[in-house]
This record gives structure tokens, sequence and C-alpha cells, in this order.
């Protein structure tokens, strides 16, 4: 991403609440409720859905591991990244990486088929039918068998302020304290046809520990040993 991406603090973006009869948003339950101890929730950015798929995503998706970026949070982020213009290229999962923290990009075509793109591994699947008719379920079980290519994986961003942030928090399973190791940008394995088959996490250059956290979703990160840390690396919790 170009580094004046890295300084712009989203979060702080203007927008008051909506007039009390404007249509109500679907919110996103998940954000609020927090997994047991020693549970990771990933993040989903899912682009395109239909309130009623988007709302039986959200009642199902810490059954499978996940929290969906809260509509809102997702909306401004890809309006203000000139690469999410095609939010199916492995560009835009990159860049929403960092913030609102996608771990999945997955761009929904009328409800009807499917492009998913791994932010932590790069790689890009085609695009898949949905045929079921519990669709939130079938969508969500394709986000799962995708993110089994790579571990539990985030980028954090400097802020305007100059300080790290990582944007998960309680509602990923993170706490004040907690350790991620900083590795070096993992290598992508594909299968002679080009399928992704699995990502082969980089060296481990330092550590970071979750410094404060802000809300359910948005935590600071305090350097501990190794390697200054940048957009570039790779966190990954440090497994006692």
């Amino acid at each position: 991403m170009p580094e004046n991406e890295w300084e712009t603090p989203f979060w702080e973006r203007g927008g008051g609440a909506p007039a009390t009869d404007a249509p109500r948003e679907v919110s996103s339950s998940s954000v609020e409720a927090v997994p047991a101890q020693g549970q990771l929730r990933t993040n989903l950015a899912v682009v395109g859905a239909s309130d009623a798929l988007f709302r039986e995503m959200d009642n199902n998706a810490a059954d499978y591991g996940f929290r969906l970026v809260p509509r809102s949070e997702l909306r401004d982020a890809v309006a203000n990244t000139p690469a999410c213009q095609d939010t199916t290229t492995e560009a835009c999962a990159e860049a929403l990486a960092a913030y609102p923290g996608a771990r999945l990009v997955i761009t929904v075509n009328n409800d009807d088929s499917v492009t998913v793109v791994d932010a932590a591994s790069g790689a890009r699947w085609t695009e898949a039918a949905l045929t079921s008719g519990k669709r939130g379920d079938e969508l969500l079980d394709i986000a799962s068998q995708r993110s089994d290519i790579a571990p539990w994986a985030m980028k954090a961003f400097q802020a305007d302020d100059g300080r790290l942030y990582l944007s998960a928090g309680r509602a990923n399973g993170l706490e004040a304290g907690d350790e991620l190791a900083v590795h070096e940008p993992g290598t992508l394995v594909r299968a002679p046809n080009g399928q992704p088959i699995t990502w082969r996490v980089g060296e481990r250059v330092g550590t970071v520990r979750v410094a404060e956290l802000f809300g359910s979703d948005l935590a600071s990160l305090t350097p501990v040993e190794g390697q200054r840390l940048s957009p570039q690396h790779d966190l990954i919790l440090v497994e006692d």
C-alpha cells in the first residue's frame, strides 16, 4: 500500500448517527460476542451480500470461528481505498488487511456466487456458485475451507499519532498482554494447475504485545523484541 494510506485513521472519519426514520442497517452481532479464552475469531469482509444473507451469516459466524466486519466500517474503507474499485483482486484484499483488518474478502454476486480472496496468503480462488437453501451457512463453510490455507494472521497499521494498531480486539479473542510473533511475508504455494494449496509462514523476526484495547475491535501494539514492525509483516498469535 502507498505510505500515506497507512497514516489515515479511518475510525476518526466523520458521519453522524442515522435519522430515526432511516432504514435500519444490519448490524454485526458477532462483534459484541466475546469468544472463549484461547479461541480467536477471524475477520471476514463481506461485500455485496443482501441484508438477508448478511444477517444469516452474522447470526452463525461465531460458530465457524469468524467475525463479520461491520458494514459501515467496510463501506468506508472500500470507498477510501483505490485498489478496491474491484473487491475481487488481491490488491484490494491486501489493502483491507490492515484496516478494517479483513483476513478474507468475500464478494457476493446476486447472492448466487462468491469470490474469495485471502489477505494473509494472497490466494484468490475462482468464483464459486451458491446452491443450497441455507446460503449463509454454505458461504461460511466455503470461507472456513479457504481460511485453512494459513493460520490466524493479521497486518498492523500506523495511525497519524505514530502508534501501531491492529484491527482486532476482544471480539476476536485478544486481550491486553497477548503477544504476537512478527514474521516476514510468507510464500503462497500453488499446485501445477495454479490452485492455491498452502501458505508457508515467513521467518520470525520479532515480537509485539497488545498494549491497550479500544472498544471491541481495535488494539494498540508495543514492541517487545526483534525487528521493528512494519505494515508488510505478518502477525501471528504466540501460543503458550
